[in-house]
C-alpha cells in the first residue's frame, strides 16, 4: 500500500548554486532507488542556517512529494544520511496533499482591494 510522503533535503547551497540539476538528481536518486515515485519536487528556499551543519552556513531546501510503501522509508533515510551533498533530510507522511499556493503566497498581508471583495 502506497502513501504520498514529503520530504525536505538540505543541500550545499555553493554546489546548488554551481549545479541545481545534479543536487536534485542526487535527492530525487536516494527516494527512487529504493521504489519511490516523485509526484512534485521543487527548491523551496536558500537560506543562512541557524548553526553549521559539516561547516555551512548556508544551505538551499528542497521540498519533494511522493508515493512509496512505508517499509521502504528507514531505507531512503539512511540513503539519504550516507550522501555527502545532503546535509539534513525530514520525511513525514503527508497527510494534507500537495498545496497548491505556496507558503509565500499565504503569508502576504491583506490589500484593501482584496479585502474589499
Amino acid at each position: 500500500m502506497s502513501k504520498l510522503y514529503e520530504a525536505m533535503f538540505i543541500v550545499d547551497s555553493a554546489k546548488a548554486k554551481e549545479d541545481y540539476a545534479k543536487m536534485k538528481a542526487e535527492c530525487l536518486g536516494c527516494l527512487t532507488r529504493h521504489g519511490a515515485e516523485i509526484v512534485k519536487a521543487v527548491k523551496w528556499d536558500d537560506r543562512r542556517l541557524t548553526y553549521e551543519m559539516k561547516k555551512i552556513r548556508r544551505g538551499t531546501f528542497i521540498l519533494v512529494h511522493f508515493n512509496s510503501d512505508p517499509a521502504n522509508i528507514g531505507k531512503m533515510e539512511r540513503q539519504c544520511q550516507l550522501n555527502e551533498n545532503v546535509l539534513r533530510v525530514l520525511i513525514l507522511v503527508d497527510e494534507d496533499g500537495i498545496e497548491v499556493a505556496s507558503s509565500r503566497e499565504e503569508a502576504k498581508p491583506e490589500t484593501a482591494e482584496s479585502a474589499a471583495e
